[in-house]
């Protein structure tokens, strides 16, 4: 998938190029070890970055960034997580059907792989840990925060948590469901279950305004970005008439679905609208600041003092949160 064109887009073009997570680093010995965890259910394969102190997961986004198409030998995320290890104990699990963990064909959904995350937590003996995550892995984090908030010492979020259809409009879900699977990571019918399983999860803090998550919380946010969803970024950004353009061998039905769209003005503009009026971006803003009051720590991207507006700058930016992510750490572990 190429970047997307639109300059506050660019949190989702490292999201969906792999550039902020890490691996390799540029030497010939990778700086981690691959190990495995028995569930019971499944085998889970998690990457351990070693270091000293509470484990932190880094919660997996849509992607491997260890191996396959994403796999980044230079990724700046390498000395994010570096960073991370001189106070955590880092580890990356990967998630049913990524890498060598077992592919069960189910259990894709939000709730299953948080549970996941709560075995492997047992798996190493962990009553409670710290937990990153950005885009999907917001997701998890949030599940695990709202029904397991005993396992939680800190929760670090990417952004605020990400509702993939926002509406239950059939013509909103058809459209989620032709522009999900333009991603090289797995063949089409794999990812139609790894993006269907998760897409209509929604936090309980939208429907129950009582819910408080008594945990910790810190967030890296651009306000500016979070009002948009996926299906609205993908639509604004022009990166649906790039899918329907370039070659992705398979995809045919779904190019052709996306170029009737683009074709046709009336229901180009009506799937705009439409759109738009699903975006619960406000209610999900609001909803983080009421679910955890004082537990939550906002930190402004507007507040580091580069633009991002290249690879390197990301790559400080990265360094920025880890310092801000030590910091939340120690004042965490003073109560």
């Amino acid at each position: 998938m190429k970047p997307l064109k639109t300059p506050y887009f660019l949190s989702v073009l490292i999201g969906l190029l792999g550039i902020s997570l890490p691996i390799f680093a540029q030497e010939s010995q990778p700086r981690y070890v691959s190990k495995m965890a028995n569930l019971g259910e499944i085998q889970m394969e998690y990457y351990d970055h070693g270091g000293t102190g509470p484990l932190l997961i880094e919660v997996q986004d849509f992607h491997n960034y260890y191996e396959g198409p994403y796999y980044r030998p230079d990724s700046p995320g390498f000395d994010f997580l570096e960073e991370l290890t001189q106070d955590f104990h880092v580890v990356a699990p990967m998630r049913r059907g990524y890498g060598k963990s077992t592919d069960t064909k189910w259990g894709m959904d939000v709730a299953t792989l948080g549970k996941d995350l709560l075995l492997f937590m047992d798996a190493l003996g962990v009553e409670k840990a710290f937990f990153y995550g950005r885009f999907p892995g917001s997701q998890e984090l949030t599940w695990i925060a709202e029904h397991h908030p005993e396992r939680v010492l800190g929760l670090i979020y990417f952004n605020n948590p990400i509702v993939l259809v926002e509406c239950s409009d059939l013509e909103v879900i058809e459209y989620f469901e032709n522009i999900s699977v333009f991603t090289p990571d797995f063949d089409k019918e794999k990812l139609q279950r790894i993006m269907g399983s998760r897409a209509m999860w929604r936090p309980d803090f939208l429907t129950n305004e009582e819910l408080r998550i008594d945990v910790p919380a810190l967030r890296f946010i651009n306000p500016e970005f979070e009002r948009f969803n996926f299906n609205l970024a993908m639509f604004e950004s022009g990166e649906i008439k790039i899918m329907s353009e370039e070659e992705f061998p398979g995809r045919e039905k779904e190019q052709q679905y996306l170029k009737e769209l683009l074709a046709d003005s009336i229901r180009y503009n009506q799937m705009y609208e439409k759109l738009k009026a699903c975006n619960l971006t406000d209610e999900i803003e609001e909803g983080m600041k009421r679910a955890f009051g004082g537990n939550l720590i906002t930190r402004l991207e507007q507040d580091f003092p580069q633009k991002l507006d290249s690879e390197q700058a990301f790559a400080d930016y990265l360094i920025w949160q880890a310092e801000h992510i030590l910091a939340f750490k120690e004042e965490v572990m003073k109560e």
